[in-house]
């Protein structure tokens, strides 16, 4: 790998060369640790018969990688400097393709189209920004193309929350509603100092194997208003938390019926529930 993508002097003098400052609004913190880049493609068990999304693309060090390794890339940068400085370094790439968007705002079966019928599978591997982690996810995870695995590198305090554990302090809604989506996994802690500019954070790579298919997705809007209430007020009983759906449940006496039949004792609190326990709560008030 060319020391151009992993060395901060040189990064330093690409930026310089090409005009462009890191613009800290946009969370742009470049990766500059060849192992840690290893570590994320290694995360992705590429093939020439993957399709891989990257998000974020910055400098393109992980993007080496991916056309290496991948069949094609696609890859979505918002800032319109770094495409520039894409366009030229990337040129002659035929399986890189280039999209100048706002990620939040793609259409992912437009991006995809082109390749919908060659037979590759949907990967997506990316170093987040860090304040459009969460959107970012939900966005791909809901879009319901079938990705065969997701792997990110993100704030360890957010993969911590992703693969909490119930009754920890990390455990939340998001845990709760990405374990609906598939299995979420930290694959290894990355130290700030292997940043440009260093971040004031260490980071995390989290996997996520999506499972949910066929009629689990009817659940999805059950579930997520479950556990909203469920984690609005945490120092509530799930009882209590519960009370703004008694209506989808039928009554007061109804959902407390319910907790019975259920086996889980209205005095806990949302935070100690398991995601099947929320599962079960999100299958009953689909059925009234």
């Amino acid at each position: 790998m060319s020391p151009h993508y992993t060395s901060g002097k040189l990064i330093k003098e690409r930026l310089a060369k090409h005009n462009y400052a890191p613009r800290k609004s946009l969370g742009q913190n470049f990766l500059i640790d060849e192992n840690t880049l290893r570590k994320i493609v290694a995360q992705g068990n590429l093939s020439s018969q993957d399709l891989v999304l990257e998000i974020g693309p910055g400098l393109g060090a992980l993007t080496t990688f991916l056309t290496e390794a991948a069949g094609q890339v696609v890859a979505v940068e918002y800032d319109r400097g770094l495409t520039r400085i894409l366009e030229q370094e990337f040129a002659g790439i035929e399986n890189f393709h280039l999209v100048n968007e706002d990620i939040l705002q793609a259409d992912f079966i437009k991006l995809l189209a082109p390749w919908c019928e060659k037979g590759y599978q949907y990967k997506v591997l990316a170093n987040l920004p860090y304040y459009i982690t969460t959107p970012v996810i939900f966005k791909l995870l809901e879009s319901q193309i079938p990705w065969s695995v997701l792997v990110f590198l993100v704030q360890k305090e957010v993969a911590e929350r992703i693969t909490a554990k119930p009754g920890t302090k990390e455990y939340g809604a998001l845990t709760v509603m990405l374990n609906f989506f598939g299995q979420t996994e930290i694959a290894g802690i990355v130290p700030k100092t292997v940043f440009y500019p260093a971040p004031k954070v260490d980071s995390a790579i989290v996997r996520i194997t999506p499972i949910v298919k066929g009629e689990d997705w009817q659940l999805y809007p059950y579930l997520h208003q479950v556990v909203q209430a469920a984690f609005g007020q945490r120092r509530k009983t799930i009882a209590n938390a519960l009370n703004p759906l008694v209506e989808s449940f039928g009554s007061r006496a109804e959902m407390m019926t319910c907790f019975n039949e259920l086996g889980i004792d209205p005095m806990r609190r949302g935070e100690t529930l398991t995601g099947a326990e929320f599962m079960l709560l999100a299958r009953k008030v689909s059925q009234r």
